[in-house]
């Protein structure tokens, strides 16, 4: 157990707007045997736990617990091994602490024919908890949980469950058969505070052997209809295999230059003057077509680009001058399943203080305007910037907004938390629920949820940790721990 004074403040960092929140101390298990003997000693003694496995879950808090007091659980510092690789069914079986740069390195020296689907977040985060939280990526295998397989979990009370197939023993079609016989218990484990995750399959993809990606330049703000409606069609034709991206001028840009004034939010008149600066627009769009040669995808690209340029308001950026500016080869890494750490290096535009929230919308054209509109009116009236990187990857889309501030300012962090809630309740209001919410703010966004939903997952969570000791409050879900 580690109580030193650094190692609380390192573990007690955050940021978001409400601050700091110091555990009482961090253990480092090495083992599934020691997160099961951390477990049963946390029930004898009432000692709330917090696991976490690589901490680096930017904008939602990092490491820090919902509440205060408890003693972090850091899986990924001693359990960081991939622990099987099957190159014949395409698959991995890794442990909390293996990281996205860890995972693509291991894939490239065993060949590089083969890709797990990552996020545009610190390559030093993992897989295992981004999945648990319901992350998602941009490939084809962009919906992470989709791509899982098989958990271990030590429970609450301290039993090891086994999901799937893995409830038999010695089968070994834990990792590839997805569902097996009963129930599928699988999902219980995202954002929820029943088990702690010990190991997971992730299946992985072929790399494509060409990958040609797109950009188109829109100019307005409300071009974002248009973009929406185009990225519908494409997307559920299947002509474009990956996710299709709408990043926002300023979310584009915070990775790459300084903040270009002393105090925001920045007026439309500077925006336009850093489109012309920064030959961008409003609106950059991207996406990726994949094939085994260049002539498979021509076909595609070729469709893609008369669609996004039917109206003559976009400009397009071939995938060879993407390649070379920084602000668009984030793209085309994630596109690709390559870790970049690139767009992260926005947290230290405003100083280091960032607040992420998703809401889900219908990728319907008039809606993605009105949900773009409500998010510039609520964070203009907070005098804060508009950062969204809208992410349309089928029926829904996912508006990842990044609230940037400066963490030292106090009555800047009031106006932060202020505008993250006004937001979620206007989302709520529409009809758009945000599905991944910071620490601090997720007991307030789960008190939205209706009344059954509540109850039922209070009481799994009564019965699967029956004295609370598992991160009480996480994703707002009650514990019976005082």
């Amino acid at each position: 157990m580690d109580t030193h004074d650094s190692t609380i403040h390192n573990y007690a960092r955050s940021e978001l707007p409400s601050g700091d929140r110091p555990p009482r101390a961090v253990l480092y298990p090495g083992s599934t045997a020691d997160v099961q003997t951390i477990v049963q000693l946390a029930n004898r003694h009432q000692v709330p736990l917090h696991p976490i496995s690589t901490g680096r879950n930017v904008g939602l808090g990092g490491a820090i617990a919902a509440q205060a007091g408890n003693v972090v659980v850091h899986l990924g510092r001693r359990m960081n091994r991939i622990i099987h690789f099957d190159d014949v069914l395409n698959y991995v079986v890794v442990e909390p602490g293996v990281t996205y740069d860890q995972l693509n390195a291991f894939l490239v020296e065993q060949g590089d024919s083969l890709m797990c689907d990552t996020t545009s977040g610190p390559p030093d985060g993992g897989p295992l908890g981004n999945t648990l939280d319901k992350g998602a990526g941009y490939t084809m295998a962009a919906d992470h949980f989709g791509n899982s397989c098989g958990l271990e979990v030590v429970l609450g009370d301290g039993r090891i469950l086994r999901t799937g197939d893995g409830a038999l023993p010695g089968a070994h079609t834990w990792h590839l058969s997805k569902y097996g016989l009963g129930p599928v218990l699988d999902g219980l484990f995202l954002q929820s505070n029943y088990g702690i995750v010990t190991r997971m399959g992730i299946w992985l993809q072929a790399r494509p052997k060409v990958i040609q990606s797109f950009f188109f330049i829109f100019p307005e703000d409300d071009d974002i209809e248009e973009i929406a409606e185009v990225a519908r069609g494409l997307k559920l034709t299947g002509i474009v295999p990956t996710a299709i991206k709408a990043t926002g001028d300023l979310y584009a840009l915070a990775s790459q230059i300084p903040y270009p004034a002393d105090v925001g939010p920045l007026s439309d008149d500077l925006r336009k003057a850093l489109h012309r600066e920064h030959g961008i627009g409003s609106w950059i769009v991207s996406g990726a077509i994949y094939g085994a040669a260049e002539s498979s995808t021509a076909k595609s690209l070729e469709i893609v680009r008369e669609r996004f340029m039917k109206s003559g308001r976009a400009r397009y950026i071939p995938h060879a001058e993407a390649a070379e500016r920084p602000e668009l080869k984030i793209h085309l890494d994630t596109y690709s399943g390559r870790p970049t750490a690139e767009e992260t290096k926005m947290v230290e535009w405003r100083g280091g203080g960032i607040v992420s929230l998703t809401p889900a919308t219908p990728l319907v054209g008039a809606v993605a305007k009105q949900h773009m509109q409500t998010s510039r009116r609520i964070l203009s009236a907070h005098g804060l910037d508009t950062c969204i990187d809208y992410i349309f990857a089928g029926r829904a889309s996912r508006g990842l907004h990044s609230i940037l501030f400066d963490p030292r300012n106090r009555e800047e962090c009031a106006r932060v938390a202020d505008a993250s809630r006004a937001l979620r309740r206007e989302y709520a209001r529409l009809g758009y629920p945000v599905g991944r919410v910071p620490a601090d703010a997720q007991v307030d966004e789960m008190s939205q949820r209706d009344g059954v939903f509540r109850g039922v997952i209070e009481e799994i969570k009564a019965a699967l940790d029956p004295n609370g000791v598992l991160s009480p409050g996480r994703y707002g879900i009650a514990s019976s721990h005082p």
